[in-house]
């Protein structure tokens, strides 16, 4: 993509930016690699970094390096850096305009997915993807968000705000900052700008432990042996530990947008009180007898699993319908997310949000805890701390549908995001390559030996009509209004505005990059919990035992204790044969069936190491 900023930087599942102090941001391209890695081919779980996975490329997957693209080159249009043209050669159209013009505040309910799927879309993007910025003083618009003054830096990527905008009537320049850049993992410099993914390349939980040492150590409680990370409890409850000397809502975890909306802490609450429950199963079992090291790496290790299991077997059921079927692991593949997964399809979540958020009490009626998604943005953590709020937002997201992935956006998302700092931002940015360049399944320069676990998808238009069999007539009308040629059509706007594919939520483009995107983390992972092939692979009984779990299994696990009925496939909704049940009904790890003697005792001498063996901290 020519600039990721633009759709990043006006997400929920954004950095921040200018809008919070950005410890990731920078004011130069990176000039260097993170700290190369020493391997312990011996050592038994991943490092924090993401390196050491792949043995003979220990740089794979490494937080701070950038991002592939799966249909590359990028469209720049000088090749190098600038911003991707018409074809006309005209600038493209404002994706202020593109938004206001494409998009509808409107809502249509998913019959089939429940509103805890966008949730976890997000927990596991924020797994997966986060993009710096570079710095610039006085922003680019004039000293704010918004204003009237455009900034010559180059690094600015100011949005143009219509004249006729329906919200901001007093401003004519919307502040956007392009992203930062880096080398390839040789040291060597890209012929054109690849953007930096912060994160470590892997499903492997570092949204909930840190992608460094140095983090994963200070989220950890060492006290007691057990291996647990450290809480606070208030109001009698098990929270996420808290910045020391602020606030009882300043919560901290692995991310560091945790408290971007509250349903988002409750699910990093959920995951943190899961890795103590398992810690303290296992320390149930084994006592004093094992180390704290020892109960820590292996109650991540098995939350880790339970993750990816449920992602591959739950999830992405929802979202992409069958499940993808992958070839062997591959040592040659390169693990680095793609560019296109996380700048635009991805991003698909943010039409499942809705703009009013149902919570419901234990004996099935509304509560007075509801809200609007737009009140919420970056402040409304406190409400983790009154009485029976994370059950009732819960079962909220249980009960309620998610949105269909369209393109009906509620007005929270496109022109209230972050109102309770006075903000209001746009969405979506003119993101390059554009859509019609990802309306198909080979041609380009595709990943290497890409696995193939979708159906052909269209073939590429040449005229706007050629987008009837994806697109609705009115889509079709409303983007012939702002651009001057179907190639110009933005990936996002493009992917997100298709119809749906039978048995997913997304249509196919985003189909098409989603399952190549998770085909290729599960086969490069050389610690997929599936896998059987290591020394340290989890036994025909473990896995047995992981391939139980659900997440209804981990929220009646790890809620206030009023959730005693759920739905079995937690994603979908509670209709049918999917009714709810009771929690004692669904199986999870019986971890007197986990564990023998003889099983553990080899971790038990590897992972008496340093965790931090494997790593610099960074």
């Amino acid at each position: 993509m020519a600039y990721i900023t633009t759709i990043l930087v006006v997400l929920l599942g954004l950095a921040f930016g200018n809008l919070l102090a950005n410890e990731n941001a920078s004011n130069r391209q990176a000039t260097s690699l993170p700290a190369a890695p020493t391997c312990d081919p011996a050592y038994p779980y991943r490092s924090f970094d993401g390196t050491c996975n792949n043995l003979n490329n220990p740089r794979f997957g490494q937080a701070g390096t950038i991002f592939q693209r799966l249909m590359g080159p990028a469209t720049y249009a000088d090749g190098v850096s600038a911003i991707r043209l018409s074809r006309t050669g005209a600038a493209l159209p404002s994706t202020r305009l593109v938004s206001t013009t494409v998009t509808l505040n409107n809502s249509i309910s998913n019959n089939d997915a429940s509103f805890i799927t966008m949730q976890w879309g997000q927990f596991l993007d924020h797994d997966l993807t986060q993009t710096p910025q570079f710095r610039i003083s006085g922003g680019c618009c004039g000293g704010g968000l918004f204003g009237n003054v455009t900034n010559a830096n180059a690094e600015c990527l100011q949005i143009p705000i219509p004249s006729n905008d329906p919200v901001y009537t007093n401003a004519n320049c919307m502040n956007v900052i392009r992203s930062n850049y880096g080398l390839n993992l040789d040291g060597t410099s890209p012929t054109a700008r690849e953007q930096i993914n912060v994160l470590t390349h892997w499903i492997d939980g570092s949204m909930i432990y840190g992608n460094n040492n140095a983090t994963a150590q200070s989220l950890r409680d060492t006290s007691s042996g057990k291996g647990l990370l450290a809480v606070s409890v208030q109001n009698d409850k098990v929270l996420l530990p808290t910045l020391p000397s602020t606030c009882a809502d300043c919560f901290v975890t692995g991310d560091n947008r945790v408290r971007e909306h509250p349903l988002l802490v409750v699910m990093h609450t959920i995951w943190l009180r899961e890795h103590n429950r398992v810690a303290n199963a296992l320390y149930a079992k084994f006592g004093a007898s094992k180390t704290d090291e020892f109960y820590y790496q292996e109650a991540r290790r098995i939350v880790i699993a339970e993750f990816q299991h449920i992602t591959y077997n739950e999830y992405l059921r929802v979202i992409l319908g069958p499940e993808i079927r992958v070839p062997p692991f591959d040592t040659k593949l390169n693990p680095a997310i793609f560019n296109e997964f996380a700048a635009a399809a991805f991003r698909m979540g943010h039409s499942q949000l809705r703009s009013f958020i149902r919570l419901y009490e234990a004996d099935g009626s509304e509560s007075s805890q509801s809200y609007f998604l737009g009140n919420s943005f970056l402040t409304g953590s406190f409400r983790l701390l009154i009485p029976n709020f994370i059950d009732n937002a819960l079962r909220g997201q249980l009960f309620t549908p998610a949105q269909t992935v369209d393109e009906c956006f509620a007005d929270d998302i496109t022109s209230q995001l972050f109102r309770a700092r006075h903000i209001a931002l746009q969405k979506y940015g003119s993101i390059s390559p554009p859509h019609p360049s990802h309306r198909r399944s080979g041609g380009g320069r595709p990943h290497p030996q890409p696995p193939k676990p979708h159906p052909p998808t269209p073939p590429q238009p040449i005229t706007f009509d050629d987008l009837r069999l994806t697109h609705s007539p009115d889509v079709i009308n409303n983007l012939k209004r702002v651009y001057a040629t179907v190639k110009d059509i933005d990936l996002f706007i493009g992917g997100v505005t298709e119809k749906p594919m039978p048995g997913a939520a997304v249509g196919p483009t985003f189909h098409y990059i989603i399952g190549q995107q998770f085909a290729n983390l599960r086969r490069t992972d050389r610690f997929f919990y599936s896998d059987r092939s290591q020394p340290f692979s989890f036994t025909k009984s473990q896995l047995k035992e992981i391939e139980k779990v659900s997440l209804a299994r981990i929220i009646c696990d790890n809620s206030d204790g009023t959730i005693t009925q759920i739905q079995p496939s937690a994603f979908r909704n509670p209709t049918g044969k999917n009714r709810p049940v009771a929690c004692a009904s669904i199986k999870g790890i019986d971890f007197n069936q986990f564990y023998s003697t003889t099983s553990s005792s080899s971790q038990e001498n590897s992972s008496s190491k340093e965790s931090s063996s494997s790593e610099e901290d960074n």
